[in-house]
């Protein structure tokens, strides 16, 4: 029987009891107890590699982890690409299009999120990047001065570098700029001495996940994510 664990973080952060469970056989779910189990909390997160259905618990996230070899390439030069320094550059603007980069996260597309849950959580990576010592590097990209877009780089462990957070203006797609932006995050994590850089997104982002497969990101593994919900 799997372990029903109570995430404090976001417990906390969101002012109800959220607890999370890991399906590694969807045979638990024949458990006359797991409804039961689940009471105690208002919203249960459901990561499993295996498709499940059943009343009550709504698919809300194809997670799908990217990765590949930090290598030194040579970055696009389509727009002046920058570190983000909050002395110099415009943190509203950086907000902003954070809160842009999550319309396919499972937070904003589940509506049973109904007191800025997504507003507020995106903003607290935002800042946290800003000011979290694991985050090395923001790149922003620029121009007119402004940011029309952004990464966060960010060591998961010695070797692995992550990229968080990534968004483009909408006026500014399709001009090449996520492309530079993700080959400048290689490039950076390489010279920073990591040896693997990898991104989370969703499945159902076809545009990122074009993205990293044309900057030569291999799937490593998927997860499905479900959101149990009591009244």
């Amino acid at each position: 029987m799997s372990r029903i664990e109570r995430l404090e973080w976001d417990s906390s952060f969101f002012g109800y009891e959220v607890g999370k469970i890991v399906a590694n056989d969807t045979a638990i779910f024949g458990l006359n107890d797991f409804i039961e189990r689940t009471k105690e909390f208002k919203l249960i997160y459901l990561f499993s590699k295996q498709s499940i259905s059943l009343p009550n618990i709504t698919l809300v996230d194809t997670k799908v982890v990217l990765s590949q070899v930090c290598t030194e390439i040579v970055a696009e030069d389509n727009v002046l690409i920058q570190s983000f320094n909050s002395k110099k550059h415009c943190f509203a603007e950086l907000k902003e299009l954070a809160l842009e980069s999550g319309i396919y996260s499972r937070f904003y597309i589940d509506k049973n999120f109904r007191n800025q849950e997504y507003e507020k959580l995106y903003t607290r990576w935002i800042e946290n990047a800003v000011n979290d010592a694991a985050t090395f590097d923001i790149i922003i990209a620029i121009r007119n001065n402004a940011i029309i877009g952004f990464a966060t780089l960010n060591k998961k462990n010695s070797l692995l570098a992550d990229i968080g957070l990534v968004a483009v203006s909408k006026n500014s797609r399709g001009l090449g700029v996520g492309k530079q932006l993700i080959q400048e995050g290689i490039l950076r994590s390489k010279i920073a001495g990591f040896t693997e850089i990898q991104v989370v997104t969703q499945m159902n982002n076809v545009a990122a996940m074009k993205l990293y497969q044309s900057a030569n990101f291999k799937i490593k593994e998927i997860t499905n994510i479900y959101h149990l919900w009591n009244p």
